[in-house]
């Protein structure tokens, strides 16, 4: 005999995944979310039963646990999942709000200090950030090497693109010598520009460190500065 309770909220998770919840119902949400606690039994009714108890979805959401097991068919496990949930809602926002923004020289400057602290091999670390300069993720590269490091500017390419970065900062440490910036660090630096850059993904910045803390930014001393006129130059060119 086919279930059709089972039917029922497959076509429910599979209209969600395709169309968001814009277009469900009230009942239909809490309904999704009885799923989660009660495996078989329909919950369509007690859906409705749990909005006409506590006149809509925020008072059903609003309601302690207590309140809730008064309702026929709640128990104390739907109880508290549906309790926490306005208050997991609460400590998202709080924690989207502290998200790091590395929106000027200075929060970048703060922010690679951490994360290249203390490195006694050459590291390097890739920070990305989205339109409003929040970070998104964090990737670390080493080597066996004291003073090598070598990485696929693909590689942070496509890591871009999977989080949907607007923008991408690299931080690395020159663990023995000066922090200026060798040969090699230009040509990954300009290899890397222009990968994202025909993308529509802006490298922000390149920091080097030293072991005695000193940096140099690439943004800060004009140089990310000269390879975007160049980019510009040659992309413009090369669309006519």
């Amino acid at each position: 005999m086919p279930n059709f309770n089972e039917g029922h909220r497959d076509r429910l998770r599979q209209r969600m995944q395709k169309e968001g919840l814009s277009t469900f119902q009230d009942h239909e949400v809490l309904e999704l979310l009885l799923f989660q606690c009660i495996p078989r039994r329909d919950t369509n009714k007690l859906a409705h039963e749990l909005l006409d108890s506590f006149g809509g979805l925020a008072g059903v959401l609003d309601a302690t646990p207590q309140q809730l097991m008064m309702v026929k068919g709640v128990s104390e496990v739907t109880a508290c999942f549906l309790s926490s949930l306005k208050e997991i809602w609460q400590r998202y926002k709080k924690s989207q709000s502290k998200q790091t923004s590395l929106s000027t020289v200075a929060d970048i400057i703060r922010y690679s200090r951490v994360l290249i602290a203390e490195s006694y091999i050459e590291k390097l670390v890739v920070a990305y950030v989205d339109y409003d300069s929040k970070f998104l993720l964090k990737e670390e590269f080493t080597s066996n090497e004291v003073d090598k490091i070598h990485v696929d500017p693909k590689r942070i390419v496509s890591s871009a693109l999977r989080v949907n970065a607007a923008g991408v900062l690299l931080f690395h440490c020159h663990p023995k010598g000066e922090c200026e910036p060798s040969e090699q660090d230009d040509e990954f630096t300009n290899a890397l520009f222009y990968a994202l850059g025909v993308l529509g993904i802006v490298l922000l910045d390149h920091v080097i460190f030293n072991a005695q803390g000193e940096f140099y930014s690439y943004s800060k001393n004009g140089s990310m500065e000269e390879i975007s006129k160049d980019f510009s130059k040659k992309f413009i060119k090369n669309k006519q």
